[in-house]
Order: C-alpha cells, then structure tokens, then sequence
C-alpha cells in the first residue's frame, strides 16, 4: 500500500543526510481510521529502509502496527474538530543513537494498560507483543495527550 506522502514531513533520505538535531527521521499524520496501522506500517518500511535499517523492518512494522491500532480503538476521540485538527494521530520514528525509535502521540491522556486476555479473545495482546519485540517501550504524557513508543536495536552503536 502506498503511502501518501504530501501530508507528512519528508522522511530525510538516507544516512548520507543529517538526522535533524532532534533525531527525527520522519513525521505521518495518521487518520483516525482502521486505515491508519497500513499508513504506519509502509512508513516505516521507507523511512527504516532509506536509513540502512532493514533488518529491524518487520518487528518495526508490527510494533508500529500495534500502537497505531491502539491508538484508533483506545484513544479518546477528541472533543471537538478544532482539537482534533490539533491533536492529530501522528507517528514520529526517531533515532537515538544505535536505536530505531517510533512514538505514536494521540490527544488521550490515559496511559496505556495490560490487560488479561482469555485464550479466546481477538485483542488485548498488544502490550504483550510489544514487549517481546521491542527492545524498550513506554509511554509518557505529552502536552496534549501522550506519546506510545518502543525501540529497536537498529545500528552499530560506532555508526
């Protein structure tokens, strides 16, 4: 699925280029739609391989996917649409020092939590993976909501 890149901040195109003093290597504006876990998993697919990073792709990818789902199915809709054009789902993937960083920041102030699925159930598990893929996650409150993120282990630490 390709990504429609016009509304989101260019990913910088290779290692070849500085990261940003803030490390950001790329931005997307996610819809708040079901829509929005392809979006995050294709763009991080670009931005993981344009920074020589392909080998974290697939557990980036299904990391990414779990927060952006969350993210649509979890987050609080936003009071108004005045709020929500300022507090929009976005995906920010970062880098610090050797790791490959994705945050997903929503306007909900509530802080993530496991929760106890039954062998049965379709969802709930998605803290669970997270946590056996990722080499770090967390969460923290941001200004305007919070921000969900894991890291991944992507680059020789002298690179």
């Amino acid at each position: 699925m390709p990504v429609d890149l016009r509304e989101t901040e260019q990913p910088n195109p290779s290692p070849a280029s500085p990261a940003r003093p803030d490390g950001v290597l790329g931005r997307l504006v996610l819809p708040d739609a079901p829509q929005a876990a392809g979006h995050a998993r294709a763009f991080v697919r670009l931005v993981a391989a344009a920074w020589r990073a392909a080998h974290v792709t697939e557990a980036a990818e299904l990391c990414v996917s779990e927060l952006a789902t969350n993210a649509h199915r979890h987050a609080a809709p936003a009071a108004s649409a005045e709020q929500a054009e300022q507090v929009p789902f976005e995906l920010v993937v970062l880098r610090r020092g050797d790791r490959l960083r994705c945050e997903v920041h929503d306007g909900d102030p509530r802080m993530p939590r496991p929760r106890d699925a039954d062998a049965l159930d379709e969802a709930g598990r998605g803290l669970f993976l997270l946590a056996a893929t990722a080499d770090e996650h967390g969460a923290r409150a941001t200004p305007h909501g919070k921000a969900v993120w894991f890291e991944l282990v992507a680059w020789p630490e002298e690179d």
